[in-house]
């Protein structure tokens, strides 16, 4: 599979990178990218600033110029077009406990049921940020993006999405969005590190 990783945009409500934060004395996205490199055949990171993640193992692209800063669907956009052809695992870059078991599930989930999308379902909750998405449907998100809509679901809603139910800790979904969540993290870490 191909991993992308979307580095994240303005962080309004962290005030900070939320990729570049540091738990367990790592940069999230350093963890994100350890635990996936293994099961990747090629990871992308989708960057606003990509000399922050040259010292990477992948290929580190910006946005798609025509829909630069228009949020999460258009990193979506750009990985898979970058990646052409296959299924791609997309991360956030907020998830520091991210899966590469429950990636590679998703991934065979895809190819068993030839749909366009397995996007996580955890307590109720969709997570189509760590999501598989074949890369064939990059037209599709395109199309979506030219339409003027800028949510992830309005895509979901134009393709073949088959939604799985998670009955792991929420840990591998979940993701940082405040300094409370950040420092909980970092307990979550100290914990699992400890164990």
């Amino acid at each position: 599979m191909n991993t992308i990783i979307l580095a994240g945009g303005k962080s309004s409500r962290m005030g900070q990178n939320k990729a570049l934060m540091k738990i367990g004395g790592r940069r999230v996205i350093d963890r994100i990218a350890a635990e996936l490199e293994p099961v990747s055949n090629k990871m992308i990171v989708i960057a606003n600033d990509p000399a922050q993640y040259e010292h990477m193992n992948a290929f580190i692209i910006e946005d798609e110029p025509a829909f630069k800063g228009q949020g999460p669907l258009v990193g979506i956009y750009t990985g898979l077009k970058e990646a052409g052809c296959g299924p791609c695992l997309v991360v956030a870059c907020d998830m520091p406990f991210v899966s590469a078991r429950i990636g590679r599930e998703l991934v065979s989930i895809l190819k068993r049921n030839k749909v366009d999308a397995v996007v996580p379902i955890h307590e109720d909750r969709m997570h189509p940020l760590f999501a598989v998405y074949d890369a064939r449907v990059a037209e599709t998100v395109k199309k979506t993006l030219m339409d003027g809509k800028r949510s992830v679901k309005s895509f979901l809603d134009r393709i073949d999405v088959e939604y799985f139910t998670i009955k792991e800790k929420r840990d591998a979904v979940w993701n940082m969005n405040t300094m409370e969540e950040y420092i909980q993290a970092a307990k979550m870490a100290e914990g699992r590190e400890g164990e």
